[in-house]
């Protein structure tokens, strides 16, 4: 099955801290339609992921999300950067099914940012579950990468 999701922009976050809030976001500037979402942070032209959701109703469920305590804790805790969010329209197909291709895109995301080491949650606020494998010495960083991340079964 092929998934198009149409990307736009970074969403920047701003402190919140005066309406009780940790972060607030223009959600004016934020689509309607469905798709996926990642918030995250920015430095440089780098980018690491910090979550990554689904939703049929993009603009509703970030709105949400900004009271999601332990989501937000773990965006202000993260290390340096510009917090954002991003979000990313389904372009669905005639026959398609939205549910379905929705949560492929979700899981897509999550495994490679996860094989790409981000410090990523999952919906309940906990680490996903992965193996990390380490290699050091003095020839294996010529033949194996530093670091390998695994899903657990």
């Amino acid at each position: 099955m092929k998934i198009h999701l149409e990307w736009g922009k970074p969403f920047a976050l701003r402190d919140a801290a005066a309406v009780n809030m940790i972060y607030d976001i223009d959600l004016s500037r934020i689509p309607k339609r469905s798709g996926v979402y990642a918030f995250g942070r920015t430095w440089g032209g780098e980018f690491e992921a910090l979550y990554v959701g689904q939703a049929t109703e993009l603009r509703g469920r970030i709105k949400s999300q900004l009271n999601n305590l332990r989501l937000m804790q773990h965006l202000r805790n993260a290390k340096n950067g510009r917090r954002v969010v991003l979000a990313g329209e389904l372009r669905t197909k005639p026959g398609q099914n939205l549910k379905s291709c929705l949560d492929l895109a979700e899981r897509a995301l999550i495994r490679h940012f996860l094989s790409e080491a981000h410090d990523l949650v999952n919906k309940q606020g906990t680490r996903l579950s992965r193996h990390e494998i380490n290699s050091s010495g003095r020839y294996p960083k010529k033949y194996f990468p530093r670091q390998i991340h695994l899903d657990r079964p």
